[in-house]
């Protein structure tokens, strides 16, 4: 809460987080305003109180009120609005950055314990279909070729020291 009682934050918080200072949103100095509205509920109501808490007092960066959220609580960043300069610097900063291969790693078994919804699935399938059906893909009927060094997509081989087959650079 500011020092006038008004609240500035809306949290949904877990385990210690009321008094973690690794926060985009700075911690008041004293601990007697940060409060708790609600406690012991289950994760479900904690996220539906704090959206409602946010609705009701409105955010500062959307003009709504005085909070300085800056999504409309619940999971994840729902509703949290960038600027195009902020965009900007995210797409800089991520651009030429290399995952070390424990993070690779790491992303590829959270991946692969994803299983697409059979609505999910259905609804891809009846997209694509007339749009990749046989003729109509650009890949329809085109093979990998290398020669050792360079690798080509095409329907026929597209010289004489090619062969089929496709080189993967581990780099």
């Amino acid at each position: 809460m500011r020092e006038d009682g008004t609240p500035y934050y809306i949290g949904k918080g877990k385990a210690g987080r009321i008094n973690n200072k690794l926060h985009t949103i700075h911690l008041p100095p004293e601990e007697g305003r940060r409060i708790f509205l609600k406690q012991n509920l289950t994760d479900e109501e904690a996220r539906k109180h704090e959206v409602y808490m946010i609705a009701v007092l409105g955010r500062k960066d959307l003009g709504t009120g005085i909070l300085r959220n800056m999504t409309d609580g619940g999971e994840g960043c729902a509703g949290r609005v960038l600027s195009d300069e902020t965009k900007r610097k995210l797409s800089g900063a991520h651009k030429g950055r290399k995952k070390s291969e424990a993070h690779r790693k790491a992303l590829s078994k959270a991946a692969k314990k994803r299983k697409a919804s059979d609505k999910w699935r259905g609804s891809v399938s009846a997209a694509m279909k007339g749009i990749m059906a046989k003729e109509k893909n650009p890949s329809w009927g085109k093979r990998w070729w290398n020669n050792g060094v360079e690798c080509k997509f095409s329907k026929e081989c597209p010289g004489k020291n090619f062969v089929l087959g496709r080189i993967i650079n581990k780099a």
